[in-house]
């Protein structure tokens, strides 16, 4: 029963924490993005770094040597360039999903062409599928500012959402495991009072 308590703190801690970073991420949006941003820049400045060190401390330095000092240099320029530019390597993101959606709706756009030409019953649900996926695409491709921060805000309502109902689960399980314990100790009650009658 220890390990049952121990189990279902651990799980409420962790439900907490996904709710305050849920919040975190719902409420300080843009601030969010930029932490993410940064905290992924120092990690490859931490990754170009060794590759930099790790060329200089090997005594024989061939070609796979040079090879990775060189990716380590380029690794690092990167990790520089995102934390002094955070803004513009999260906004690259949302607009290179939308090329990606655009160039899948204008196919979505020639497939209901080609409906329409063999007079197809379904050309109309697929102009619909077509124009929203050209109009997401689009959206992507010329607003990625408010679509990372719509999506980092979806990410946190999602955790939010994910962290209570955790929450509330781990609360119910609490409730049934007393109850068990409860029913368990008073059947092993009457079970003492029995043996007691017979002798």
């Amino acid at each position: 029963m220890k390990s049952i308590k121990n189990v279902k703190l651990d799980y409420v801690i962790q439900s907490a924490i996904m709710i305050v970073i849920g919040l975190v991420l719902a409420v300080w949006t843009k601030a969010s993005i930029d932490i993410i941003a940064r905290t992924l820049a120092v990690l490859l400045v931490l990754i170009g770094a060794i590759f930099i060190v790790g060329y200089f401390t090997k005594p024989e330095r061939d070609f796979k040597q040079t090879g990775g000092f060189v990716a380590g240099i380029i690794i690092a320029a990167i990790g520089a360039w995102i934390f002094w530019n955070p803004g513009a390597f999260t906004d690259f993101i949302p607009k290179l999903f939308g090329i990606f959606i655009l160039i899948s709706g204008l196919r979505n756009l020639g497939q209901t062409i080609s409906l329409i030409r063999y007079k197809a019953a379904t050309w109309p649900i697929s102009l619909i599928v077509a124009i929203v996926t050209c109009g997401l695409g689009s959206y992507l491709l010329f607003n990625p500012t408010s679509a990372k921060e719509f999506a980092v805000t979806l990410i946190g309502i999602f955790l939010i959402i994910d962290g209570a109902t955790n929450l509330l689960t781990s609360v119910l399980v609490g409730v049934a495991t007393k109850r068990a314990e409860q029913e368990k100790n008073a059947i092993d009650a009457e079970a003492v009072v029995v043996e007691e009658v017979k002798k």
